[in-house]
């Protein structure tokens, strides 16, 4: 793979990292499920998987002012701009998982009613769930997930619905 801004060649210093980033398959613009929302890019990366959060958004402020679709049009050109690095660099928050510190990934479609959602569930600590706003192909997202699952040990577990029961959406307003 050559590495360009465009397809994630990037060198990232946190968590003790300062190669390059080879990302397999980026989410953008997606948005996380608990209270403040943030918007959130995900890296599939070869070594792990990166979650960039950033934008705090307030349903009046942010949501009712389309905040949020400005700050994923940022994100998107500093991805396309500076690679997978400049967006972490930019992430209010980061959120690095090792493929063994992982339990799974699962995906779910959204169904008829909402939109798809990928959750992060790690093997100690809490999971974060993320809806996704710009998703151009659910089916070929779920097998280039499952792909980079299977080349690293990670369950990838791919559903029909909104995904994620009650008890799970309601540990998710909890604070951390």
């Amino acid at each position: 793979m050559t590495r360009t801004p465009a397809d994630g060649g990037a060198t990232r210093d946190a968590g003790g990292r300062d190669d390059p980033v080879e990302v397999v398959r980026h989410v953008h613009f997606a948005m996380t499920g608990s209270f403040p929302l943030r918007l959130a890019d995900l890296f599939f990366a070869d070594d792990a998987l990166y979650v960039a959060e950033y934008g705090h958004l307030t349903p009046l402020f942010g949501l009712g002012t389309g905040e949020h679709r400005r700050a994923a049009a940022d994100a998107r050109r500093t991805y396309e701009e500076g690679g997978a690095e400049a967006v972490l660099r930019r992430a209010d928050t980061v959120r690095r998982y090792a493929p063994e510190a992982l339990d799974r990934v699962t995906l779910h479609d959204g169904g008829w009613l909402g939109r798809p959602r990928v959750a992060v569930s790690p093997a100690t600590g809490r999971g974060h769930a993320y809806r996704l706003h710009e998703v151009p192909e659910f089916d070929a997202l779920a097998d280039a997930v499952s792909e980079w699952g299977v080349g690293r040990g990670v369950t990838v577990e791919c559903g029909s619905g909104i995904g994620g029961g009650p008890v799970e959406r309601l540990a998710r307003l909890l604070p951390e």
